[in-house]
C-alpha cells in the first residue's frame, strides 16, 4: 500500500505536468487533486507518503545552494494547498 500511495503522488505530478504542457486536459489535475484529497483523509499510507514527500522537498529547498525565491514559492504553494485540503465541504443549513 505504501508503493501505491507514492504511485498516486507520482501520477499527480505526471497529470499536472501534462496539463502544463497541454498533453492532457486542464481539468484533469483538479479532478485528480480531489481524488488525492479524499485518499489523504481515508488512508494512513497516503498521509505518510504526503508527509514524507513534503519533508524531502522542504529539506531540499532549505539548502543554502537553492535560491530563496524557490523556497518562498514552495512555501506559498504549500500554504495554499494546506488551506484547500483542510477546508470541509458541508451542505448549507437553513
Amino acid at each position: 500500500m505504501r508503493v501505491v500511495a507514492f504511485a498516486e503522488l507520482f501520477i499527480f505530478l505526471r497529470v499536472a505536468f501534462g496539463a502544463v504542457l497541454f498533453r492532457n486536459s486542464l481539468v484533469a489535475p483538479l479532478v485528480y487533486a480531489h481524488f488525492l484529497r479524499q485518499r489523504f483523509y481515508q488512508s494512513a499510507f497516503t498521509r505518510e507518503a504526503v508527509s514524507y514527500a513534503d519533508g524531502r522537498i522542504s529539506a531540499t529547498l532549505g539548502n543554502a545552494a537553492v535560491p530563496p525565491v524557490v523556497g518562498s514559492v514552495w512555501g506559498k504553494a504549500r500554504e495554499i494547498t494546506m488551506k484547500w485540503a483542510g477546508s470541509v465541504i458541508e451542505p448549507r443549513r437553513e
